[in-house]
């Protein structure tokens, strides 16, 4: 048996992080980014890492039909996805880019704001990445950056971790590791002065996360993963992470804390 029938999930890498990812665990933190990086109708900016654009489509919605909004992520079917997603009426038209963030394809000072949201923690050279998002904010201009906290600190994923540890092995588990790997506020605010940035502001946030149950958030991360298992491999998983988060179930489903790191500043003068 394949594992997309195994999960009971089908679709690329993209489609399953935006239908079964998206609505619990990220988009209740993009009203937050948003909120440190204030935008403004008329204005412009760039979402840069955008993922399937949960970020962007609500910008859109902020700087309205006068602003402009640029939503850039390295990974086509990411970006496929972000572009099929219906925006509400009203907001900016929203132009989709492939590309790096080491090598952003704009003009110096093309932005006056410049988002990113769970992104930077995969970027290879964190610093040029940030340089690259100064250099193209207009004077005054400012970025808003958010990564997780710590695995530990965001249960769902430490209990898969443990759970895929002990079933499937280290190799496995070690996945769910870089999305955590830029945790730290200290070295936010290090690597955001290394890249010039001023006027920063560092913040460790608590919110939530929720699925229909704990055997919804263990299929869909081995859909997403591609992991191959069993009928058996997959109840044992599911037994397993309700067990470790028991204390978060309840008659309306799986309701657990998740923590990251907010990150806002300005281009130096």
């Amino acid at each position: 048996m394949d594992a997309s029938n195994v999960w009971g999930i089908t679709g690329n890498w993209a489609e399953i992080y935006h239908a079964y990812f998206v609505p619990s665990i990220t988009a209740p933190w993009s009203a937050r980014t948003l909120a440190r990086a204030m935008p403004r109708p008329g204005e412009r900016l760039l979402d840069v890492a955008c993922g399937t654009g949960t970020v962007t489509h609500q910008a859109a919605q902020i700087v309205g039909p006068m602003g402009q909004v640029v939503g850039l992520d390295i990974d086509a079917e990411a970006l496929a996805v972000a572009r099929s997603v219906n925006g509400q009426n009203g907001g900016a038209t929203i132009e989709w880019r492939e590309a790096s963030v080491e090598s952003l394809p704009f003009a110096d000072g093309s932005f006056d704001v410049v988002t990113c949201q769970f992104g930077a923690m995969f970027f290879p050279d964190r610093v040029a990445a940030l340089k690259e998002m100064g250099r193209v904010l207009a004077k005054g201009g400012r970025l808003a950056l958010t990564t997780w906290g710590p695995l530990e600190r965001n249960l769902g994923n430490a209990a898969m971790a443990q759970a895929w540890g002990e079933r499937v092995g280290a190799e496995q588990a070690a996945k769910l590791q870089p999305p955590h790997s830029f945790n730290d506020p200290a070295e936010m605010r290090r690597l955001l002065q290394a890249a010039g940035f001023g006027q920063i502001d560092v913040q460790v946030q608590v919110g939530r996360a929720r699925f229909p149950s704990p055997q919804a958030l263990v299929c869909g991360y081995g859909a997403l993963a591609g992991l191959e298992a069993d009928v058996a491999m997959r109840d044992n998983l599911c037994a397993d992470v309700a067990r470790l988060l028991d204390a978060y179930c309840s008659a309306e489903g799986l309701d657990y804390p998740t923590e990251a790191v907010l990150a806002s500043g300005q281009p130096a003068p």
